[in-house]
């Protein structure tokens, strides 16, 4: 018995030593990969040229997250300013993709709902369209 008991904690520390700094680098990964799509799309968005987020630059942060991070385009989330903001007021946008799991053995460290269910950046910028 003593020797089971043993047998399974080692396979238990083994397991989590093995396998949970990947799934803490995939979520982490995860996690920058929409503040980078978001903060470049934001940046083209309150430029002159634009002023606010058009079609086309949604399609191509849905297109980053899905063709280079590999994510599944039902589980991004956009929401923002599309319609034109003048120079000096503000461009908001909130980018969210479904979260990965955080732990090996979820029920062991509490609650399974603790993780958050997604992952959700905000950006602001002030705009530098020109309105005519």
């Amino acid at each position: 018995m003593k020797a089971a008991l043993v047998e399974m904690l080692t396979v238990y520390i083994l397991m989590l030593l093995l396998f949970q700094p990947i799934l803490h680098d995939i979520y982490s990964t995860r996690a920058n990969a929409v503040e980078m799509v978001l903060d470049s799309a934001i940046q083209k968005a309150a430029n002159a040229d634009n002023g606010r987020f058009t079609s086309e630059i949604i399609d191509e942060m849905r297109g980053t997250l899905v063709h280079t991070f590999l994510l599944d385009a039902n589980d991004i989330r956009f929401t923002g300013t599309t319609e034109l903001t003048p120079r000096g007021e503000y461009i908001e946008g909130k980018l969210s993709v479904k979260s990965t799991p955080r732990w090996l053995f979820r029920s062991m460290f509490g609650s399974v709902d603790r993780d958050p269910p997604e992952i959700v950046r905000y950006a602001k910028q002030m705009s530098e369209a020109l309105v005519r």
